[in-house]
């Protein structure tokens, strides 16, 4: 494998590695959404994951576990696609290093890396742009704001895809320097046979 190959793989692994340790922060974190509401002349600050909410009464936190919407289609929906994300992203990472430091011309390999990363991107996307059509539900209708966590996820599904284009790349890159070699040893083996034609007219006029 070519040093432009192993250049290409290193960064892979480097990125994806970034992705996944986003990625987890955002979904383990519980700030995908936060509102703010004057109840009584106080101001409570509700931050919302996909596991828990917490409220912030006057400096005082308190945090539960979901229950009002965990049994809507869209929001396990948006779980599964999240947890299947993290999977495929741990996954992909594995086999780029794994592609770097035990099997770097596994042809297999290779695919699997691509599909994984892709198959993370889609994950990702699927269960952040679902999360985002139902905020309303998530806040009661409520002005909210985007929070750090759906930004780590989102991050970490761009990462993705940035590796999938230098996966791709890299793909198209090495069947190339394929062919070349193929390419090269037809012409070289054509120049030998010549000379080897014309080795041997030499010898026969010589020996007549």
């Amino acid at each position: 494998m070519g040093d432009g190959s192993d250049l290409r793989l290193s960064a892979s692994v480097l990125i994806l590695a970034t992705a996944s340790i986003f990625y987890i922060i955002g979904i383990s974190t519980n700030y995908f959404v936060t509102t703010e509401v004057l109840e009584m002349k106080r101001t409570i600050t509700t931050n919302s994951g996909l596991w828990t909410e917490c409220d912030n009464i006057l400096g005082e936190t308190g945090c539960a576990f979901i229950s009002r919407y965990t049994e809507k289609d869209w929001f396990i929906i948006v779980r599964a696609m999240c947890i299947l994300g993290f999977i495929a992203i741990v996954t992909s990472t594995f086999c780029v290093g794994l592609r770097l430091t035990k099997l770097p011309g596994h042809k297999i390999l290779r695919i699997a890396t691509i599909v994984a990363t892709f198959s993370a991107v889609v994950f990702i996307l699927i269960g952040l742009v679902v999360y985002s059509r139902n905020t309303d539900e998530i806040t009661g209708g409520k002005y909210f704001d985007y929070g750090y966590s759906f930004g780590f996820c989102t991050t970490g599904m761009c990462f993705a895809i940035l590796v999938d284009f230098i996966l791709l790349f890299d793909l198209c890159m090495t069947k190339n320097n394929v062919q070349s070699r193929v390419d090269v040893e037809k012409k070289q083996c054509k120049v030998n046979d010549l000379f080897t034609a014309i080795r041997r007219n030499l010898e026969l006029f010589s020996e007549k």
